[in-house]
């Protein structure tokens, strides 16, 4: 039952932007300065939800460009769910050039460095680009 669970999490992220989820959450202008200061300095999963709420217009507004940046540099800093949200964004040319060497990339690094359910998202998301 938990590996379908975590085949299913996989399709939804191929078939639909991770952001998609977060709408509605409506953050407010405290968190998102929060966010920012974090993010300046380099904090990695502050950078990753900064481009959740950039994708999703929450608290700002919707820019897949900064989205993607801001995923960049989580990716960078070796954030698992931001390497796979690159992927995934290089694969639909969101934000970015769409890009499907980068995308594989990305979620080779994702498979490589996430916890176990992140690294079966990018496994199938690796099978699914072969």
């Amino acid at each position: 039952m938990k590996k379908t669970a975590i085949v299913l999490t996989a399709v939804l992220v191929a078939v639909s932007p991770l952001w998609s989820f977060a709408a509605g959450n409506s953050l407010s202008t405290q968190k998102i300065e929060q966010l920012q200061r974090s993010a300046k300095l380099g904090y990695g999963p502050a950078q990753y939800e900064l481009g959740l709420a950039y994708a999703a217009g929450d608290g700002v507004p919707q820019n897949l460009q900064l989205a993607a940046f801001w995923w960049q540099k989580a990716a960078e800093n070796l954030d698992a769910a931001a390497q796979l949200q690159l992927g995934t964004a290089y694969a639909h040319g969101w934000g970015v050039q769409k890009n499907m060497d980068q995308a594989i990339h990305w979620w080779r690094k994702a498979a490589q460095d996430g916890d176990r359910a992140i690294a079966e998202q990018a496994r199938l998301l690796l099978d699914q680009a072969a």
